[in-house]
């Protein structure tokens, strides 16, 4: 068992920032606008 009962909560905060960061290359979306997957923009 690990001596810092936070650690897991630590690494799960580091992935979560890491996973909502921006990616370099990517155009920035507006505020509050989430991409759709692909399946769902070719809808008409």
């Amino acid at each position: 068992m690990p001596n810092d009962p936070y650690a897991v909560l630590r690494a799960l905060l580091r992935a979560e920032a890491a996973r909502r960061a921006p990616r370099p290359g990517t155009a920035p979306q507006a505020a509050g606008e989430q991409q759709r997957p692909a399946r769902e923009r070719r809808r008409g």
